[in-house]
């Protein structure tokens, strides 16, 4: 599905609560660009961004480093101003401090005050997300244990990395907001931390809950995505399911031979020898299916034993290279 599909989104309107909206993001022609202070030098974070994140929807957002995603997020949730264009949470612009009510919010970067213990800090949070005092003492010790923080007096200064990443996100998360905003959520994580945050992503989808996280690991985009959004250079370049990325991605095609080893074959066939981990075992990768016929009466006709014949579709990884330009796997990224 092309960006500038008109199914993507609804039609841009200006009122400043539209009830009847079914996207709980939207943004149109949304723009930011960072002038040097000393300089003048203009230097663009994200250029004319137009996506719709339907309500309930699980939204990956991907892109290397310096693409623009965490400008996107800052924009969103009121951190930035935008230099031109508009957005809109839940039906209401972001310039109005309603429309981040309902909104839970895990930055890149959090900020903790360290003097604090765990569940005085999800006290505090919760207490600044409307909860009284009661019910945010004990929403905050659910949370601490569901993320998996059981020395609720430990203070926040002997925290790890990823102990603060999983406070932050029972933070974000103990006012249950119907609206989710995660910046590399699975950051300084160990693969049991990353585990436990895709299952509470996935919790959080079964409520009804909207998702947009960006990150760049990519398994956890195809994990947990309804749609996946790829930016480079502060461009937005496509929006899809990861089912359409990559059904429409290249097919290639592997075929295992044993027998007679085989050192040239016709350039025409589009066939590449890609290991041999065994003796007399071959594979090779077909780039051509079309020609997948042709290709093994040619093996078949030089004694070669076919042992396997197996479609291979591409990855999201190779898919996100081939669109960001890099088939090889070297696009440069920005500090």
């Amino acid at each position: 599905m092309d960006v500038h599909d008109g199914q993507i989104l609804s039609a841009a309107r200006r009122e400043s609560e539209r009830p009847d909206l079914e996207l709980a993001v939207e943004t149109r022609g949304l723009t930011k660009h960072y002038v040097h202070p000393w300089t003048m030098k203009r230097t663009r974070g994200i250029e004319d961004l137009t996506l719709g994140v339907a309500r309930g929807e699980v939204m990956g957002y991907l892109g290397p480093n310096g693409a623009g995603k965490t400008t996107t997020l800052k924009l969103l949730t009121g951190l930035h101003k935008a230099t031109r264009g508009d957005a809109w949470l839940l039906g209401r612009p972001v310039h109005d401090p309603e429309s981040r009510r309902r909104l839970g919010f895990l930055p890149e970067q959090p900020y903790f005050y360290d003097y604090l213990n765990g569940l005085e800090y999800l006290e505090f949070a919760g207490r600044l997300s409307g909860l009284g005092a009661h019910e945010a003492r004990e929403r905050g010790r659910r949370w601490l244990g569901r993320v998996g923080l059981t020395d609720a007096r430990r203070i926040l200064r002997r925290y790890s990395k990823g102990m603060l990443q999983r406070l932050g996100l029972a933070a974000a998360l103990i006012h249950e907001p119907e609206l989710l905003i995660l910046d590399e959520p699975m950051s300084g994580l160990d693969p049991f931390g990353r585990r436990d945050v895709r299952e509470l992503i996935l919790e959080q989808r079964e409520r009804g809950v909207t998702v947009l996280f960006s990150s760049h690991i990519l398994p956890d985009l195809e994990m947990l995505s309804d749609r996946v959004a790829i930016v480079l250079d502060g461009r937005l370049r496509r929006i899809a399911t990861v089912g359409e990325l990559v059904s429409g991605g290249p097919q290639t095609i592997e075929i295992r031979c044993t027998g007679r080893p085989v050192l040239e074959v016709p350039p025409t066939l589009r066939l590449v020898l890609e290991r041999g981990e065994q003796p007399h075992v071959t594979v090779f990768t077909l780039r051509d299916d079309a020609r997948l016929r042709e290709t093994l009466s040619w093996l078949l006709a030089h004694g070669v034993e076919i042992r396997a014949v197996t479609p291979q579709r591409a990855t999201l990884e190779e898919l996100f290279l081939a669109t960001a330009g890099d088939p090889g796997g070297n696009h440069r990224r920005s500090a």
